[in-house]
């Protein structure tokens, strides 16, 4: 069995790494911007297709909203260019990648005692992007150590889930490579701490995050069996390191920082999701009773949710009840209310809670796609075309609105709409060969006229150079 793991593997790293662009000699400062846009599009087309991925609404929102506050203070990235997701993944880590790419586990956000020590390795990882040091470990590292060690990252990230594959995975020598290739030297970890606490600071967050998150990783590693947690061994963490931080604190002068409330709710969703939905009761119910708990209020949050997963709608309720009043500060109380609402059949009562709470937070996605299901299922179809094109004017790649214009279309056999917008959709995932094929699908369509032809064909050609142009980079 683990002779076969191997081989597969093996085979997935070379024949991916033949995929990767002609990085240039070592002697370039840095990788042409046309290569790093080849090497960003391949990993989050990985990314987008994997199911070990977070989907949840809030959570992309919440993430990006902490990331697009942090990326304030750092001119030297565009934020809109910038990337964050996050791996269903229980091991305490963040990595920063070409490309503006930055990826989080679950497992950081489970650590985190507070926002800012969340948003301190955020600035740490940012801090890594905006002094290019992958650029300048591969400035180091030969052309064909770097393919192979992308390559296994997206093996790794396939295979998360599966300790085994894992394991075998990171006993290989190509997974060698990788951790002596993909790690960072101790003077870029020092760099990044240096420029990760005026990033913090800049977007007011509390700078001593950093080292608690610090004493975090110190107590988790422990009480942990066997290997050390993965963001330790990619970020190694010395007294050197941790000296050199408590230093460079004392010139920032102490400030209270309160956290955001999402960041407690989005924390208790991730958990409430995390098992067996009546494992989930058990353990909420019984972390409730014991008052074992960073947060009463977080904890019945999780606890409404996990029944709802469990088709208990009134005990989903009665427990919703006992925090409606947080709704005030939280759009994430709204949501589960309305989820709540629609498992429960009461779709005119979601309908008119999401209409007015997105008076109050118009550009929510979360409100957005729950109120277009809505008028979707209940058949008010220009209501929903209304919302989602609105919407995108706010956020013009955002493949799940394309994917919900699709769907209404798809109900009135409107079908150059339908596959004009799964072409968008496929397109804004990453899928440019399937985003070719639903554009010309569209052109095809019966209900096509010759304007709505020559618009889908425009859009085809612009997908197929992009396509040509990805494939010439060698």
């Amino acid at each position: 069995m683990k002779k076969i793991l191997f081989i597969l593997i093996f085979f997935y790293i070379h024949s991916f790494a033949d995929e990767l662009p002609d990085l240039g000699s070592t002697s370039d400062n840095f990788i042409n911007k046309v290569h790093e846009k080849k090497i960003r599009h391949q990993i989050l087309s990985q990314a987008y297709s994997s199911k070990l991925v977070e989907r949840d609404p809030e959570l992309i929102f919440y993430i990006n909203k902490l990331g697009a506050r942090l990326l304030k203070g750092v001119p030297e990235l565009n934020s809109k260019n910038t990337t964050f997701f996050t791996i269903k993944d229980p091991t305490i880590n963040a990595f920063a990648m070409l490309g503006s790419i930055i990826g989080i586990h679950t497992g950081l956000l489970y650590a985190a005692n507070s926002e800012s020590e969340l948003a301190s390795v955020l600035a740490h990882e940012i801090a890594h992007l905006s002094q290019k040091h992958l650029p300048r470990i591969i400035e180091a590292q030969s052309k064909d150590k770097f393919k192979t060690s992308i390559a296994m990252v997206f093996a790794l990230l396939m295979t998360r889930s599966n300790a085994q594959i894992a394991n075998a995975a990171m006993q290989t020598a190509t997974a060698s490579a990788v951790q002596n290739t993909l790690d960072f030297t101790r003077e870029h970890e020092k760099e990044a701490d240096r420029e990760g606490l005026v990033i913090l600071n800049k977007a007011g967050f509390d700078e001593r995050g950093a080292v608690n998150f610090f004493k975090t990783l110190d107590k988790a590693n422990q009480f942990s069996v066997g290997a050390a947690p993965y963001f330790l061994r990619t970020h190694p963490v010395t007294l050197d390191r941790i000296s050199d931080i408590e230093d460079r604190l004392k010139d920032f002068p102490y400030r209270q920082v309160s956290d955001n409330p999402n960041f407690k709710f989005i924390k208790a969703k991730m958990k409430a999701f995390s098992g067996e939905p009546s494992d989930m009761i058990n353990i909420f119910t019984e972390n409730i009773s014991n008052k074992s708990y960073g947060s009463e209020s977080a904890e019945n949050f999780a606890l409404s949710y996990a029944y709802l997963r469990n088709n208990q709608m009134k005990k989903a309720r009665e427990i919703l009840d006992s925090i409606i009043h947080l709704k005030k500060i939280s759009p994430m109380i709204v949501e589960l209310e309305a989820n709540i609402l629609k498992e429960d059949g009461k779709f005119i009562a979601a309908q008119m809670l999401y209409e007015k709470a997105l008076f109050k937070n118009p550009n929510y996605n979360a409100y957005i796609y729950g109120l277009s299901e809505i008028y979707i299922h209940m058949n008010k179809f220009e209501k929903a075309v209304n919302l989602i094109e609105k919407a995108l004017e706010v956020y013009p790649s955002d493949s799940n609105l394309y994917k919900l214009l699709a769907e209404v279309y798809s109900k009135q056999q409107a079908f150059h709409l339908e596959y004009k917008n799964l072409g968008e959709y496929f397109y804004f995932s990453f899928d440019l060969k399937e985003s070719v094929n639903q554009m010309s699908l569209a052109i095809n369509a019966s209900d096509a006229n010759f304007y709505d032809k020559s618009k889908a064909e425009q859009r085809m050609k612009e997908i197929k150079a992009e396509i040509v142009m990805y494939e010439s980079i060698k």
